[in-house]
């Protein structure tokens, strides 16, 4: 055996490793980003054609679990340079207030909810906009 040889498939090595890598980081992106997606685009018609002005805060309320979970899944394989949008992006849906959170920090919640059914829809739909 010679350093040529044992070199060479080093380098095959650690190629396959990376290539490894790689596809299995964008499986995952792509199948959090895909669930993600379906996930607010359902919601998005569920608030459209189902939910009314006063039933607005109950349907948020409710899908904050199931999205939380999603956004989480997403954000931890989601490219670098993509994570500022993307977090800013939930925060909105949120309704996060960082006025309120920057000067008053020992308030524990500051999420707002969206007023109107037509607000739920823009935050919806500006959510998915930034994935």
């Amino acid at each position: 055996m010679t350093y040529s040889n044992f070199f060479s498939g080093l380098v095959g090595t650690l190629f396959g490793v990376i290539a490894t890598l790689a596809i299995y980081l964008h499986s995952r992106y792509t199948a959090s980003r895909r669930a993600l997606a379906d996930r607010l685009i359902i919601l998005r018609y569920d608030v459209w054609w189902n939910c009314t002005d006063t039933d607005v805060f109950k349907t948020w309320d409710a899908s904050l679990k199931d999205i939380w979970i999603l956004y989480n899944a997403y954000y931890d394989v989601a490219p670098l340079w993509r994570r500022r949008s993307i977090k800013k992006a939930w925060d909105k849906y949120k309704g996060v207030n960082h006025y309120i959170l920057d000067h008053l920090p020992n308030v524990p919640d500051v999420k707002m909810f969206p007023k109107s059914k037509e607000e739920f829809i823009q935050n919806i739909t500006s959510f998915l906009k930034a994935l």
